[in-house]
């Protein structure tokens, strides 16, 4: 069975939601970096006073015939937050241990 990591990038005034998406996903397992910085098509995030919001990062790794419906899953939250920093990357997983 070939496994997948799917990195979800976003703003983390929408933790909540992209939690919500994973179990919803039926995702049991993932891993959640909090307070990263960083700039992209939204514009920065760098936690500091000039430009003050923060992203977070979840990461799961799940059976690629699951990455479908969590992408679609994500695709639906971008809809309901078209303003909202939000990305999803999925890069295979070679090996595990």
């Amino acid at each position: 069975m070939d496994k997948v990591a799917v990195y979800i990038f976003y703003d983390r005034a929408i933790d909540e939601e992209v939690l919500d998406v994973l179990t919803s996903c039926c995702v049991e397992n993932y891993t959640r970096w909090h307070d990263v910085s960083g700039v992209g098509t939204t514009g920065p995030h760098l936690g500091d006073h000039v430009w003050p919001a923060l992203n977070n990062v979840m990461m799961a790794v799940v059976p690629s015939e699951r990455m479908p419906e969590i992408l679609d899953r994500v695709r639906e939250l971008q809809e309901d937050f078209p303003f909202t920093g939000l990305r999803a990357v999925v890069l295979p997983v070679l090996d595990m241990v």
